[in-house]
């Protein structure tokens, strides 16, 4: 097989590897705490996750993610999977820096009833 052909066969299979695993939630951003939202008030938001319930406080300097677009935290809603990278405090409140939404429960583990119904598509 030429090289030429055995390019145009590996480029595609590449990008298409590429593409599915970019879907992954913890391939974005290894070091967020991800959970559901269940309540939101103005300076922070309640985050169940599958061991805890955390309280997440956010400031000016937050920044706010869903896929590659920037939003505000008018974007937070109650039942909404998200993912927060921040500073884990000695109270065990979470600071965040960063608070990803959009996300989807990852393959492979088990989705409760609510996270399927109250989950968004996560898009680039």
């Amino acid at each position: 097989m030429n090289r030429l052909t055995m390019t145009k066969l590996l480029i595609p299979g590449l990008l298409l590897t590429a593409s599915v695993r970019a879907h992954d939630p913890r391939l974005h951003k290894p070091n967020a705490v991800t959970g559901e939202i269940t309540s939101v008030a103005a300076d922070g938001f309640e985050l169940k996750t599958k061991t805890d319930t955390i309280k997440v406080t956010f400031s000016s300097k937050t920044k706010f993610e869903h896929g590659n677009e920037t939003v505000d935290k008018s974007h937070l809603g109650k039942g909404a999977r998200v993912g927060v990278i921040g500073t884990k405090l000695p109270s065990g409140e979470l600071v965040a820096k960063e608070v990803l939404l959009g996300l989807t429960e990852a393959k492979g583990s088990a989705a409760t009833k609510s996270d399927k119904k109250t989950s968004t598509d996560h898009k680039h």
